[in-house]
């Protein structure tokens, strides 16, 4: 399997390394030095492909090397073994897909400090009554915003693309004639060919799907957010 990650960072902080005062370019003391204050976020954009071409049209193909050889067998899978279910692998075959997450924003920030009518205290409870956060009440907590800043005309919902293909989900067993030599990992076969996730012996198909857009076979499915979320209590 082959996976290619790409990550643009750009990082937005305010920093001082060191403080004047303008008029006479007197170093700032403890308190003044208190008093400033910046705004820092962190804003990325995420694309990961797996086992697809990496086009910029939005018609995301299979890589070559997922194209099944002679004897049907596909190296563009994901395999799982479960425990207490060793020696069997769930398997899924034809497996290739792409995730683009576009200029998600995580931005510091302070809760308000009086609360709307909509408060209601009961919302920060465990179980047993007691508060999650000091007096079941989120006014004043430091937060983490996050939103999707960039600029979206009409009809454009470029936030998340993502497009994903399963063609076969199986159970796979490891070869029933396999040896196993390491003490230390019983259900460790000694060849990787006597794996079930290397496996095509199981026929038929118990599950396929994709996530895709109906303007094309292979097109991304594409998600708009809009607002933002907070989140605080950490």
């Amino acid at each position: 399997m082959i996976t290619k990650i790409t990550k643009s960072i750009v990082l937005l902080a305010g920093m001082a390394i060191t403080l004047v005062r303008a008029g006479s370019l007197e170093p700032l003391n403890d308190a003044e030095m208190g008093a400033v204050t910046g705004q820092n976020a962190i804003q990325l954009t995420v694309k990961m492909h797996n086992n697809v071409i990496a086009t910029n049209d939005n018609n995301h193909v299979r890589g070559n090397h997922c194209v099944p050889d002679t004897n049907g067998y596909s190296p563009c899978r994901l395999g799982m073994e479960f425990v207490d279910k060793e020696r069997n692998w769930l398997v899924m075959k034809q497996f290739y897909g792409y995730l683009n997450l576009t200029d998600i924003r995580f931005e510091g920030v302070t809760l308000p400090a009086s609360n709307t009518a909509y408060h209601d205290p009961d919302r920060f409870k465990r179980a047993d009554g007691s508060c999650m956060i000091a007096g079941c009440n989120p006014k004043s907590l430091a937060a983490i915003e996050m939103s999707y800043p960039s600029s979206k005309g009409p009809g454009q919902y470029l936030d998340m693309q993502t497009f994903l293909n399963i063609g076969a989900m199986v159970v796979e067993t490891n070869n029933p004639g396999a040896t196993y030599s390491d003490g230390s990992n019983p259900h460790r076969p000694d060849a990787v060919t006597d794996y079930g996730f290397m496996r095509d012996q199981t026929q038929g198909v118990a599950n396929a799907f994709r996530i895709s857009d109906s303007s094309g076979p292979n097109a991304n499915m594409q998600v708009r957010f809009d607002g933002s979320t907070l989140i605080y209590g950490f």
